[in-house]
């Protein structure tokens, strides 16, 4: 795995069982659900704790949210911002074109069980296993 994929869950192993992988089940914790879709609009309104699969370079391909399970059917692209310390620096954002940038998580289309489709928008939640899905498209 390279240093980008540290943050993610494993990939399974083909002797793992569906109901046997970490993060693959609901937790017991109560998670929120997404809000009612409204077509082209992002929701939740607030962060949803989530956990994501990548593969062996740093890609993701599951996820799991709100008890429910996604696979990622499009090649993601990564969510970058400019550097925290660019501000002190620059703080009317006159060259913010010129700001060196981080990359701080994914957007990708994702398919659920059911059939539905939506663009994710997460990012690193502070815990290796831990992601937040911070804007949902359907």
């Amino acid at each position: 795995m390279t240093a980008s994929a540290s943050a993610f869950v494993r990939s399974p192993s083909p002797g793992d069982r569906a109901g046997d992988r970490a993060g693959d089940r609901a937790d017991d914790r109560a998670v929120p659900q997404p809000a009612a879709p409204h077509s082209g609009t992002p929701h939740p309104a607030s962060p949803q704790p989530a956990v994501l699969w990548a593969d062996a370079d740093g890609l993701p391909m599951r996820l799991v949210v709100g008890g429910m399970r996604w696979r990622v059917t499009d090649r993601p692209t990564v969510i970058t911002e400019p550097v925290s310390w660019w501000s002190r620096l620059d703080p009317d954002a006159r060259a913010i074109a010129a700001a060196p940038r981080t990359a701080s998580g994914w957007r990708f289309q994702a398919t659920a069980e059911d059939g539905r489709s939506c663009v994710f928008d997460v990012r690193d939640g502070g815990d290796a296993a831990r992601w937040l899905v911070v804007k949902v498209y359907e």
